[in-house]
């Protein structure tokens, strides 16, 4: 079997390679070239490698994070528009504000104080109603912008607004300020959301320029002045529109520091309110003031003038300000100075007694930067206790008949020509008449000095200009307040004798002179050997005995001017002596020193004097010689 298989595969051998051969259609095809391929050792460990990467291959890539995140939140945002979508135009039952529209229409321009008509337009476009609504309009009352001085027209209860409704309401208005001045007239709805309690509010501002103030205020003044130095000033008031039926008046505030004098036309109120009913668009008013600023050289002050109508409170006031206006003079130092001292002191009032000579001194200077030439300083003297034979002037010519003293180059060679810088002084001195006995009444006493100082400043040459300067103070006189004490003999020994006991009767009696005293009181310490004894019966005056201090007080309260003259206050009371033996032919003291105290009304000043003790020498007892017996 072995044989014919061999056989076979000899016929087949012979037969591929016979080139004859027809059994079999051969192709011949390209060259065969060996492919090497690497075998694993391991059969099986192959297995898995190819098994682990099929299945990779048929595993699908995993999606990223952000991707997911992505997703997300476009799936988030569509179905969030989706929803609002379908709230707004489907669903939406809520209120805003922001879709209630409130439109005001009417001019942006408009003159003070005349009528303004607007139009106010509200829209619903909510898709509820707005419940129990009203209209509140609010606006200026005046020209200045207190936001608690308004105007407040009628509540205008409009009730349910549906939605989509559109509200017209006419109003008219009167609007105050400056001109180009800006007004806000403020529009609120205050509504309730359909179903709810709480009140909401929708605001809304339109404003109005003023175009044309109704009163306009104008200040007419230097902007510099010296100190204590007479000063004008005017304020215009001018009528542009209509007047305002309501008490129109005029207010001027001045500063602290303002002496006011005098005012053209005369005020109606006080110092400072002048009434503008009478005004007219033809006939301005103009209000000439003039008074002295006093202050320090560079301090500034400010004057602010109102026009409106009066305040139902205070008729000096202005309730409502149609316009107003302020002015600044500042204090400058005075080309040629003066300072007047009174008895070494620089104040604008000072105080002296009745009897006392006043030391006056006026000290000059220049503050220029040039000379000045020709200087005269007059210095006039003028009261109701000025006497004219009780002056002294050194240096300078004193005229009695006009009460004058003038220095100038004749009477003081340095008045020539005073250099830039240079400064000087001249003096006087004069005594004010004595009140004491007078029996004529004298109101507020006091003596005025004015003084008055010129020169020539040369400009261009020839040419002069020129430079002066006043001043002035008041001198007040004190009350001349005394106390008299005198004591009598009443009861026991005389002479006094020792260790017994004897009676004296004392008595205080007041004089006053020009001026109201207040507070006035005496006291007086008794020795330790002399007793109370009380006042006598029937006198209203308050008189007392504190035991502790040993004092006599006399709680004297208010005196009139001229007593003792007009008038008389006076108090007795009883003390009594024991003397000692210690103390015979010796003339003991019955009462210390008196301290006699009170205020001076007219000049606000303290009054102290103490007068002297009283003994047992009694003045009006020529017999009695006080000297104590055996």
């Amino acid at each position: 079997m072995v044989d014919d298989s061999k056989n076979k595969i000899e016929d087949l051998k012979m037969n591929l390679y016979n080139p004859e051969n027809k059994m079999s259609n051969k192709q011949r095809e390209g060259v065969l070239h060996q492919v090497r391929h690497d075998v694993l050792d391991d059969w099986k460990e192959e297995t898995n490698e190819q098994t682990e990467e099929m299945k990779n291959k048929s595993k699908k890539p995993k999606t990223s994070i952000f991707k997911k995140f992505f997703i997300f939140a476009v799936i988030f945002f569509v179905g969030a528009l989706g929803y609002a979508l379908y709230n707004f135009y489907i669903s939406d039952s809520s209120v805003s504000s922001d879709k209630i529209d409130i439109k005001v229409i009417g001019n942006s321009f408009t003159k003070g104080g005349d009528e303004l008509p607007l139009q106010i337009e509200i829209t619903n476009n909510n898709n509820s109603n707005l419940e129990l609504a009203d209209l509140v309009v609010e606006y200026p009352k005046g020209a200045d912008d207190n936001i608690a001085d308004v105007v407040r027209l009628p509540r205008d209860d409009i009730g349910t607004i549906r939605p989509g409704e559109n509200i017209i309401r006419n109003i008219k208005v009167k609007l105050y300020g400056g001109e180009k001045s800006i007004r806000n007239i403020k529009v609120s709805l205050e509504y309730h959301p359909e179903g709810s309690n709480a009140i909401f509010t929708k605001d809304k501002y339109y404003p109005v320029t003023i175009s044309m103030a109704p009163l306009s205020l104008s200040i007419e003044s230097p902007t510099t002045t010296i100190s204590n130095q007479p000063v004008s000033f005017k304020i215009i008031s001018t009528l542009n529109t209509s007047l305002p039926s309501d008490n129109p008046i005029l207010q001027v505030t001045y500063p602290n520091n303002f002496i006011f004098e005098s005012a053209t036309p005369a005020p109606i109120l006080g110092n400072s309110v002048w009434d503008l009913s009478t005004l007219t668009t033809l006939a301005p008013l103009s209000v000439e003031i003039k008074g002295k600023i006093v202050g320090e050289d560079g301090d500034e002050q400010v004057f602010h003038a109102y026009s409106g109508t009066a305040s139902d409170k205070n008729p000096n006031e202005v309730g409502v300000v149609y316009s107003s206006v302020l002015q600044k003079i500042l204090i400058a130092e005075p080309f040629l100075s003066t300072q007047i001292l009174v008895n070494n002191i620089n104040q604008n009032e000072y105080v002296v007694s009745g009897s006392e000579d006043v030391e006056v001194a006026i000290n000059w200077a220049n503050n220029l930067s040039t000379s000045i030439t020709d200087t005269q300083i007059i210095a006039s003297l003028s009261g109701n206790v000025f006497d004219k034979n009780n002056v002294e002037a050194r240096d300078g010519f004193y005229d009695s008949a006009n009460n004058q003293i003038t220095w100038n180059k004749s009477t003081d060679s340095r008045l020539s020509e005073i250099v830039p810088g240079e400064s000087g002084s001249v003096s006087f001195n004069f005594k004010p008449i004595s009140l004491v006995g007078v029996s004529s009444t004298v109101k507020d006493p006091q003596v005025l000095i004015k003084v008055s100082i010129k020169g020539r400043q040369p400009i261009l040459g020839s040419t002069y200009t020129d430079v002066d300067n006043f001043s002035e103070k008041v001198v007040k006189i004190l009350s001349t307040f005394q106390i008299a004490s005198s004591a009598s003999y009443s009861s026991g020994n005389m002479p006094p004798k020792a260790e017994t006991e004897t009676v004296y009767k004392v008595t205080w009696t007041l004089s006053n002179t020009s001026n109201n005293v207040s507070q006035a009181s005496a006291r007086a310490v008794l020795p330790i050997y002399v007793k109370w004894g009380g006042g006598l019966s029937g006198s209203k005056e308050n008189v007392t005995y504190n035991e502790v201090s040993r004092e006599v007080i006399w709680n004297i309260g208010s005196v009139s001017p001229y007593v003792g003259i007009n008038s008389n206050r006076e108090v007795t009371f009883l003390i009594s002596l024991k003397p000692s033996i210690s103390q015979i032919k010796s003339i003991p003291t019955l009462m210390n020193e008196i301290k006699l105290t009170g205020m001076d009304m007219y000049t606000n000043t303290t009054i102290n004097n103490t007068y002297r003790q009283i003994s047992t020498a009694l003045p009006n007892d020529p017999d009695a010689t006080g000297r104590v017996s055996e």
